[in-house]
């Protein structure tokens, strides 16, 4: 696999660090592919003529990162790319106050809107035919919340999917918690019927630009579904302040007011 870097003179505290640089380093360099496989901990231990304890960490807190996969008795393998590595990173900096409720929803919005865009330029005709089937179940739920909900979200994912850039899909993935949040909201609230269905409508205009190839116009559906969910947001965080139920700004409770 070329040659190697000896790290036996490196300090203990940074010897992981230095092994798990290394070994993306050799990925890169041997242009490595999801699934292929790198060396064992005893291989690259002794390469880098260094404790195996010391790849054993690197090599765990490459598995945390979403990168390799480790099974007793089988070598390591580079993973395809996971969302719940970054979803810990967005969870963390809510979590933290690092980052605001404002701040996730603007990122999502930006994405969502360019995802629709794409969407409509590159969804394939099972794609397409799969939203209308999606805003259909949607529709036909009535008051199951739970089967609203996982149309909702398959929505948006299939969108995401059909837009031909996996970043979008993993982005979105990884805010899924939150956006699971924001999006029971629509329907375990106290919003009306009329209301419920002028957020489905929502869903089904953007179905529909997309459908008709048409980015200008999904991006300005998708634009509109986040004004009426934010108007509803506002509204109910209005309502829930007198009795102190309002959720501190930044914190995951106040994310699920929006959509």
């Amino acid at each position: 696999m070329g040659s190697l870097t000896v790290f036996s003179s490196l300090d203990r505290p940074t010897l992981s660090a230095q092994v798990a640089r290394h070994l993306l380093e050799l990925v890169n360099r041997e242009q490595l592919r999801a699934g292929d496989r790198v060396p064992s901990e005893v291989q690259l231990g002794r390469d880098l003529h260094v404790s195996r304890g010391s790849v054993r960490e690197a090599y765990r807190t490459l598995a945390a990162l979403g990168i390799l996969e480790i099974e007793t008795g089988r070598k390591p393998r580079l993973r395809p790319i996971d969302p719940k590595a970054l979803a810990q990173v967005f969870d963390y900096a809510l979590n933290t106050s690092q980052v605001t409720v404002a701040q996730v929803t603007e990122t999502r919005r930006a994405i969502e809107l360019q995802t629709s865009q794409m969407a409509a330029r590159h969804a394939t005709g099972a794609q397409r035919r799969m939203l209308r089937e999606l805003v259909g179940q949607m529709r036909a739920a009535g008051t199951d919340h739970a089967r609203r909900f996982a149309s909702d979200m398959a929505i948006h994912s299939m969108i995401a999917e059909a837009s031909g850039n996996p970043l979008n899909s993993l982005l979105l993935s990884a805010m899924r918690s939150p956006l699971q949040a924001s999006t029971r909201t629509h329907f375990e609230d106290s919003r009306s019927e009329s209301e419920l269905i002028r957020v489905i409508d929502a869903h089904e205009a953007v179905v529909d630009r997309i459908c008709a190839g048409d980015p200008v116009g999904a991006a300005s559906a998708m634009s509109y579904h986040f004004d009426i969910s934010l108007v509803g947001a506002k509204r109910r965080e209005q309502r829930a302040r007198p009795h102190g139920e309002a959720g501190a700004p930044g914190t995951l409770g106040n994310l699920a007011n929006h959509s």
